[in-house]
């Protein structure tokens, strides 16, 4: 080799492909059709729904009076530069670091007609890559079980309490 010769870069390590993790949803102890005046003031009247948010939307909504509402979603998990996954694709919302899905809850005369008032938020950063790549593996979904009425018989809202939420082992 001269000194006129050039060297070659080390190549970049390519990052690890994307698993497809899903996540079913099974939500119970729904609040009822009819949400309290101080839940939604506008809402007298109207039927409460419940749904899960995708980008900006609502979707598969549910009205709140049903024995169960279940929501299968689907998620891509890339690993970050920390080596934590990263749950990405039109469910996932929040910062990077702090991964979570809504639970959204809206009024009005029937699905893909509602308003929201409230949302309901569920982390994902307690998953670990053990039980995603077996779940990615076996294309069967991780499981979490919710109940969404809070303590006064409302729609429950901000971060779900570990009471409301169990998540499958695997």
């Amino acid at each position: 080799m001269t000194g006129s010769a050039k060297r070659r870069a080390p190549r970049a390590q390519s990052p690890a492909p994307e698993l497809v993790l899903r996540v079913r949803v099974v939500a119970r102890e729904l609040p009822g059709a009819t949400c309290p005046a101080a839940c939604a003031p506008s809402a007298a009247g109207e039927s409460v729904y419940v749904g899960v948010q995708s980008g900006r939307e609502v979707v598969a909504e549910v009205r709140a009076d049903a024995r169960e509402a279940v929501f299968d979603l689907e998620f891509r998990v890339g690993e970050r530069k920390d080596g934590t996954p990263n749950f990405l694709g039109p469910f996932a919302q929040g910062p990077v670091d702090d991964r979570f899905f809504y639970i959204s809850w809206g009024v009005g005369p029937q699905p893909g007609r509602t308003r929201m008032f409230r949302r309901l938020k569920i982390r994902l950063g307690h998953l670990e890559w053990t039980q995603i790549r077996r779940a990615a593996r076996s294309g069967k979904p991780i499981e979490v079980t919710l109940r969404l009425t809070d303590a006064r018989g409302a729609p429950l809202c901000g971060s779900v309490p570990p009471t409301h939420v169990a998540w499958q082992r695997g």
